[in-house]
């Protein structure tokens, strides 16, 4: 079996749209993906949902999906959550051996220079970049890309490992937003995780 892929993401909550990714990932590269709930982004507002929350619900979500696993490493390491950190950590759980790759979304990729520590980013992990159907393409953020913000060979590793997923308009900001107006969410979320959430309150107005 082929090294997992690593997908992270705050994941408050998980829906359908990060598992659309997921599963297009592992079926295009033939691999398992694993759902890493970040502990605490550090270029994003704190998570409502705990980790533990957020770490149980990608769990529920992937029940009996064969390919997709959940990690809780981001629960074991310090605040904020940098991509390097993790990729870190993983790589020293998994020893030397083994190919070390990380999703992230085209939509990420035009910000790529400013992140922390790029360089060692890019020399832990292969970056896997999902492009959707309408939006920029990973060809054409990387083009647009100034003379020298990243390495030619990286730019061209970018484009070798890009993949493709379908286009789903859901956020979980739009989630949490509907559950605080007492609005439904059925098919937003795997149903298990819609329980899951009203049996804890989660997001719900106070």
């Amino acid at each position: 079996m082929n090294d997992p892929v690593f997908f992270g993401g705050t994941f408050d909550p998980v829906h359908h749209g990060h598992l659309i990714v997921a599963r297009a990932v592992a079926e295009q590269l033939r691999t398992p993906v694993v759902l890493l709930p970040t502990r605490r982004p550090a270029h994003k507002s704190p998570p409502v949902a705990s980790a533990e929350d957020r770490v149980a619900m990608v769990r529920l979500a992937i029940q009996g999906e064969k390919g997709l696993e959940a990690s809780e490493i981001e629960l074991d390491l310090p605040e904020p959550s940098y991509t390097l950190h993790t990729l870190r950590e993983i790589r020293r759980r998994m020893g030397q051996a083994g190919r070390l790759r990380w999703i992230i979304g085209a939509d990420m990729l035009e910000y790529l220079p400013k992140w922390h520590c790029i360089g060692e980013v890019l020399s832990l992990a292969d970056l896997i970049v999902v492009d959707r159907p309408g939006r920029p393409q990973t060809a054409q953020v990387l083009a647009g890309f100034a003379n020298g913000e990243l390495p030619d060979d990286q730019i061209s590793r970018l484009r070798q490992n890009a993949v493709e997923a379908p286009s789903i308009e859901i956020s979980s900001t739009q989630i949490r937003g509907r559950i605080a107006d007492g609005l439904s969410i059925r098919y937003l979320c795997p149903e298990a995780v819609v329980e899951y959430m009203a049996a804890k309150g989660l997001y719900a107005t106070p």
